[in-house]
């Protein structure tokens, strides 16, 4: 199966409705995958993605693959506008993976978006990032085709689920098949360092969940979901620890075969603040350890588990993205975890309890 591809630079917004010339640096190319109940890949499917008032930003046919690409405002993925540094997984010189890949994508005569950059003009530049003019207009797109629900029994929690950062609002149709319309979100973020044309370029790939639409005579519903990068399991080992024992962390993190992904699993303690580690060991599970001493407070405390995106060129913990996180309250158990792809790749945290015995007395 082909890899798809969803490129982000994050620049100034663009609203629908209006027309007027756009660079690559103002919109977001984001792909995915639409297949049947049966993880087979749908060719001709349509899919759309929409703004918070209900208005397709873009749509495109997928592939012989099941692939679609899409070209989207940054405000359609509802990603932090005011972020000073975004720490993303760096990957370096993929121009055959990124760009070719991306090219031929681009170029597939089934694509046919709002914001498109035209077959013709992907097909003779070398750099997907430099396509020049883009012109955005309403009147192309079917808006009552398209129409998400506006059922007044919507409910508040379902208008703030679709407004988190890496969300965007799609539908997916195909011929014999139940509608999808609903949130879905991405998995995957990084930022890719490439050389085109003697010059170096540098760009978000994003990856977001499969679309899976079930027929018309299914019980089940159509969906967009993954595992990808959710903690589903974890556990101290023991639990109850005394002055001198050393604890076990193990954590289960399933990753995507598509793309190959490169991360840092770490645990903090909540009372102490101490930050351990975790290494992987094959099938999904990371592991560490530490020891029982003076800095742990007697009683109960809680150990966080979460991951962030590696540095190629540097690799381990990166201190600078630990430290955000932390001023984002993402370590803090007291808090809901709130996904963020600009500082994390896991979209939950693993919270565990720790209970430090007393010193026993002589």
């Amino acid at each position: 199966m082909k890899p798809f591809f969803a490129i982000l630079t994050i620049g100034m917004l663009f609203l629908l409705g209006g027309s007027f010339a756009a660079t690559a640096t103002d919109v977001v190319y984001v792909s995915g995958q639409v297949t049947d109940a049966h993880g087979q890949p749908l060719s001709n499917a349509l899919v759309a993605v929409f703004n918070d008032r209900n208005q397709v930003v873009d749509y495109a046919h997928t592939d012989d693959n099941g692939n679609y690409i899409l070209a989207l405002p940054v405000s359609a993925l509802h990603l932090p506008q005011h972020h000073s540094q975004t720490f993303l997984a760096q990957v370096f010189d993929t121009a055959g993976h990124l760009v070719g890949g991306l090219l031929d994508f681009i170029a597939n005569p089934l694509r046919a978006g709002v914001h498109a950059a035209a077959a013709g003009v992907a097909a003779t530049t070398p750099n997907p990032l430099a396509k020049g003019g883009i012109a955005v207009g309403a009147g192309v797109v079917d808006q009552t085709l398209f129409a998400l629900s506006t059922d007044k029994q919507t409910s508040v929690q379902q208008q703030h689920d679709r407004k988190q950062p890496g969300i965007l609002i799609l539908k997916a149709i195909a011929p014999g098949y139940k509608d999808l319309a609903g949130p879905t979100s991405i998995y995957w973020m990084e930022e890719d360092t490439f050389h085109v044309a003697g010059r170096t370029q540098k760009a978000t790939v994003a990856w977001v969940d499969p679309v899976q639409l079930a027929s018309l005579n299914a019980k089940e519903p159509s969906h967009a979901e993954s595992n990808y990068l959710t903690f589903t399991q974890a556990r101290l080992s023991p639990s109850l620890a005394a002055y001198g024992q050393t604890v076990h962390i193990e954590a289960f993190l399933p990753t995507p075969s598509v793309p190959k992904v490169a991360i840092v699993v770490v645990a903090r303690d909540n009372r102490n603040g101490l930050i351990w580690q975790l290494y992987p060991k094959g099938d999904g599970w990371y592991e560490g350890e530490f020891t029982i001493d003076k800095r742990f407070p007697v009683n109960d405390q809680t150990i966080s588990v979460l991951a962030y995106g590696a540095d190629e060129q540097h690799p381990g913990r990166r201190p600078d993205v630990e430290r955000s996180i932390l001023r984002a309250g993402l370590w803090d158990p007291k808090k809901p975890f709130l996904y963020n792809p600009l500082l994390v790749c896991s979209r939950n945290r693993a919270d565990l309890t720790l209970t430090v015995l007393p010193p026993t007395r002589p």
